[in-house]
């Protein structure tokens, strides 16, 4: 048997077993794949900013990074001083009214347990039992913790990685496209572009669904008279930008804010974030992200449900920008050459 018949024997096992290792490779490396899959869409949203300054105002790239970083990162620190006061008088107020609020449960516990009468065993509470409930408690804080830190780390990688790929772009894409044969080069380089301007489209599309929530809750909030509507509002649509955990926050503290207002203010509250909620996963998401990165809604709305059952928090954030360059690459090398043949036939 030749070289050429062993290899022909062999190719297919191969390429499973090569397969499998790169499946197994990526879940292990899937912190660091969703880093570069994010710093890769964010560099694709910030490089025609970077190259129109660098061609007009014949600004630095490293310098545009820059100034877009410290301007998103006072936006985001003037929210934070301005919400303070508030995070502050509604902590110490119901820091106050914690012990009200545990007599009126005890109180609760008493006449379950007196209406239960005898089977009035079946929920009593024991001192094993609270110590439980602490201990979960204490390890679900430790991973919250871990979970939190992870996060710092992986954002400060993101960020790094962005810079890079943003500054070091003109040189990066000849040096990966020398690994490609020569009659391939000059097809990828004519489609790095408008890969770009997808992904790129990815963080715009991200920014209007924040623009349309924020005026979506601050409006609901104004209405039902919640305080401090405008500020809550705000701060939805920036929590906005990271799927399900901004959203849970902004709702835990407008619900704070409306329950010590009142009780029908703190049921409308609620009511009203979760028909935000139907009403961007139904109509906002799939249109407004959609159309900027071409996607149908039903394929958006079926990836973010995939990356979040998949790699949970961070695979629902880069879940729409790999659909966009899978169904792109798709077209490019599948679609089009496929109608082109048929155009020919016919």
């Amino acid at each position: 048997m030749d070289k050429n018949e062993l290899w022909h024997a062999f190719r297919q096992p191969l390429i499973l077993v090569l397969m499998v290792i790169i499946i197994w490779v990526m879940i292990e490396l899937r912190a660091i794949l969703v880093a570069v899959v994010f710093a890769l869409t964010l560099a694709s949203a910030i490089s025609p900013i970077a190259e129109r300054c660098e061609e007009k105002a014949k600004m630095p790239r490293a310098l545009t990074v820059m100034l877009i970083y410290i301007l998103v990162g006072l936006l985001y620190v003037f929210l934070a001083a301005a919400l303070y006061p508030t995070i502050r008088e509604q902590a110490v107020s119901l820091y106050k009214q914690l012990p009200q609020y545990a007599a009126g449960l005890m109180d609760v516990y008493a006449r379950f347990k007196e209406l239960l009468g005898e089977n009035a065993s079946a929920i009593s509470v024991s001192s094993d039992d609270v110590r439980s409930f602490v201990s979960r408690l204490s390890n679900n804080a430790l991973h919250f913790t871990q979970d939190a830190v992870s996060m710092i780390v992986s954002g400060i990688l993101v960020l790094f990685l962005t810079a890079y790929f943003v500054i070091e772009a003109k040189h990066i894409w000849p040096k990966l496209l020398e690994w490609l044969p020569q009659d391939r080069r000059e097809r990828m380089a004519k489609i790095i572009r408008p890969l770009e301007n997808r992904l790129g489209g990815y963080i715009r599309g991200q920014l209007l669904v924040s623009l349309a929530v924020a005026t979506f809750l601050t409006v609901g909030m104004y209405l039902i008279r919640v305080d401090h509507a405008l500020l809550l509002g705000s701060l939805a649509g920036l929590f906005n930008l990271i799927p399900f955990v901004g959203s849970m926050l902004t709702c835990v503290l407008a619900v704070i804010v409306a329950f010590n207002q009142s009780v029908f203010t703190g049921v409308a509250c609620l009511l009203l974030f979760a028909v935000e909620q139907w009403v961007e996963s139904n109509f906002i998401v799939p249109h407004l992200l959609g159309k900027q990165v071409e996607l149908h809604p039903l394929v958006v709305l079926f990836s973010i449900l995939a990356g979040a059952t998949l790699l949970g928090l961070p695979g629902a954030l880069i879940a729409v920008p790999l659909a966009t360059a899978g169904m792109f690459l798709a077209e490019e090398f599948y679609l089009r050459p496929m109608h082109e043949q048929e155009g020919r036939m016919n």
